[in-house]
């Protein structure tokens, strides 16, 4: 790994994010087996709020002014919320935590796809040697 990647922010606020998405996934699946998929939604989404409170509260609780801006977090918020409230439904089905998870991880391909369309960014071939790989992953999983 380059040297510069370990020092990035970007790179470290990626690991973070690793962590926190491999205990949601874990507390997903053991709060879905003992309560509905509704409740734990809703119970997520009060979670949440601590988070986003102490967030505001560092910014003096002044909120962006961009209309833009304010729409796609929005959506932003609206997406996962529905995404995981259907994760959970999965886990409460009694199937197997692992291949639901890297079922429902492959997520990120279909982000990927949408950066290319939408976001007109460009992959190289390692990418999408990489791409291949997590697809092959997916297939593999799925039985």
């Amino acid at each position: 790994m380059p040297a510069g990647r370990m020092t990035s922010k970007w790179f470290w606020y990626s690991i973070l994010c690793v962590v926190c998405g491999g205990g949601w996934t874990i507390l997903a699946k053991l709060g879905s087996n003992r309560v509905s998929a509704e409740a734990s939604q809703f119970l997520f989404a009060g979670g949440m709020l601590p988070v986003a409170l102490v967030l505001l509260s560092g910014r003096r609780f002044k909120m962006e002014k961009n209309d833009k801006g304010i729409f796609y977090s929005i959506a932003n918020g609206v997406l996962p919320a529905i995404g995981s409230w259907v994760l959970f439904a999965a886990y409460r089905t009694g199937g197997n935590a692992a291949a639901i998870t890297v079922v429902t991880a492959m997520y990120l391909l279909f982000s990927v796809a949408l950066a290319v369309l939408v976001l007109r960014e460009r992959l190289t071939k390692l990418h999408a040697i990489g791409l291949a790989f997590a697809a092959a992953a997916f297939v593999i999983f799925s039985f």
